[in-house]
């Protein structure tokens, strides 16, 4: 598949390595476009927009507010991992996902994948106890393909939380994040949800 990851940094660079190593045809989304980064071509934002037919949003939330509304992303499914940075330093006002979903009605957004470090986003196995991944979507659809892909990641507890409303509660997550890294000194760690069979 042809993926288009914008933002190049620690966690666009994990995600997109992942995913090549999957086999996916997988570019980056840069202002600064070059040969290449670790061996994956780096775009400018539109190049990148045209190529891919999936899509991941590894940039911060504002940066991603103004980049990629204006893109030709019209019934692309666009992945965002991203948080803005204001739910680390105040109160969640609004969400990064479901403000993206507002600007791009006919994109199919997921919210997944935005609380975990960069080391373990696309190595779950990286930590010795079984953890969880949420994921959310106004796209059932949607939902199940990216689910299939987080399994491919190596996610074996992937708890579907419904519809992008789910972003409140997610995007919540990633001042507990900066809470525990300072805590523990280290980002090897994640929630795991723990539940009786029904």
């Amino acid at each position: 598949m042809r993926i288009a990851v914008f933002g190049t940094g620690e966690v666009g660079s994990a995600v997109a390595g992942k995913l090549k190593s999957l086999g996916h045809d997988v570019v980056f989304g840069s202002r600064h476009p070059r040969p290449d980064q670790d061996g994956i071509p780096v775009l400018s934002h539109s190049e990148a927009a045209e190529h891919g037919e999936w899509l991941v949003n590894a940039l911060h939330g504002d940066d991603a507010m103004a980049i990629l509304p204006p893109l030709p992303l019209a019934g692309k499914l666009l992945i965002d991992i991203g948080n803005f940075q204001s739910v680390i330093t105040g109160p969640l006002t609004h969400t990064l996902g479901e403000s993206l979903q507002n600007a791009l009605p006919d994109t199919r957004v997921v919210k997944t994948l935005n609380f975990v470090s960069a080391q373990l986003m696309g190595a779950p196995e990286r930590l010795s106890a079984p953890h969880t991944m949420f994921i959310a979507a106004n796209d059932a659809g949607a939902r199940a393909a990216v689910i299939e892909l987080l399994q491919d990641f190596g996610w074996r507890d992937i708890l579907n939380l419904g519809d992008l409303t789910a972003c409140r509660a997610m995007e919540s997550l990633a001042s507990m994040w900066i809470r525990l890294y300072e805590t523990l000194g280290h980002v090897y760690f994640n929630i795991a949800i723990v539940r009786d069979p029904v």
